[in-house]
């Protein structure tokens, strides 16, 4: 869970754990935060540092996507010997805020081995306007900024903007160029097989874990839309648009699926609207089948080598 933490000592906000990772030593994570509390226009540098054996592997989570919003400008990592067994590494991420407001930085999972690993909590970022001093610094800038007096700077100041904007013009057409192509290139490609979009939605849907949490109502309604519309896509009957019993009675008659199938659409889909809109509450039992079942839909009904995807279409049809 994203925790914020206001600890600043000397610019300088930190967490840390460590968990043993052998007979005689141990890996010890932190992560710090310099400086915890910057003005809008000013990068923070936030670091994962883990200290362990040197014959360990460790692997650090991608914070890329973790940072509460905040962009990120660069990533560096360093690895530093310790004596003769152990080594220090550091994964640096330069953040670089545009708004001001508290950002909270996910926690850090970090693993080793097989099976071990600890999970440390990251400070947070606050992101504060400029100060007075600061403004009044920043208008003195500007004032002593002016353009150059000298002709001579003055042509050639103006000379390297029109280059620098034929060169942004250039690179911008480039761009547009490219953009074009690779949609061009995704317009005139296949889309992917039904089977493998579901297999894919399936996979994802696993990966969100929702069982586990007792989200059981999103968990129900993504599940049994990702059966309407393999259904849609694979058979060209209009799934998702129908009701349970609209639908039940269209596959009935339309001689596309056998009567084993026909029962376990039955019971899957009648099982998942009594979630959806009777109030029933499975079990995480009850949940992980329905979830098999529709796995079993799909590995049983993806065409065999002999068969063309378009078979069952042209049936229904």
């Amino acid at each position: 869970m994203t925790t914020w933490l206001g600890i600043a000592l000397l610019a300088c906000a930190s967490a840390a754990a460590s968990a043993p990772a052998g007979a005689d030593a141990t890996v010890e994570v932190r992560t710090q935060l310099v400086p915890p509390v910057i003005p809008y226009h000013r990068h923070a540098e936030y670091s994962i540092v883990v200290e362990a054996p040197a014959d360990v592997e460790v692997k650090l989570p991608d914070m890329l996507e973790k940072t509460g919003g905040v962009p990120v400008a660069d990533v560096r990592r360093d690895t530093k010997k310790l004596g003769k067994n152990r080594v220090r590494i550091t994964e640096t991420y330069v953040l670089d805020p545009i708004f001001t407001g508290k950002y909270a930085i996910k926690p850090v999972e970090v693993t080793w081995g097989e099976n071990e690993g600890v999970v440390v909590a990251s400070p947070g970022l606050a992101v504060r306007d400029l100060t007075e001093a600061e403004k009044a610094e920043a208008e003195k800038f500007a004032d002593n900024a002016g353009p150059a007096s000298a002709p001579g700077l003055v042509k050639q100041y103006w000379r390297w903007i029109a280059i620098a904007a034929a060169v942004a013009a250039a690179l911008a057409a480039a761009v547009a160029w490219a953009v074009w192509l690779r949609k061009r290139a995704e317009q005139l490609a296949p889309p992917p097989p039904a089977w493998e979009v579901a297999y894919r939605r399936l996979r994802e849907l696993d990966e969100r874990h929702l069982a586990e949490a007792g989200r059981y109502e999103p968990y129900y309604v993504d599940l049994s839309a990702i059966l309407r519309y393999y259904i849609e896509d694979r058979f060209h009957l209009r799934a998702p648009e129908q009701t349970t019993q609209e639908f039940l009675a269209a596959s009935s008659t339309s001689g596309l699926f056998s009567s084993d199938h026909e029962q376990l659409l039955s019971d899957l889909l009648k099982h998942s609207d009594r979630v959806k809109f009777a109030q029933y509450v499975p079990s995480v039992p009850e949940m992980e089948r329905s979830f098999a079942s529709v796995l079993q839909f799909v590995d049983e009904t993806v065409p065999k080598p002999q068969e063309q995807p378009g078979e069952a279409a042209e049936a229904a049809a």
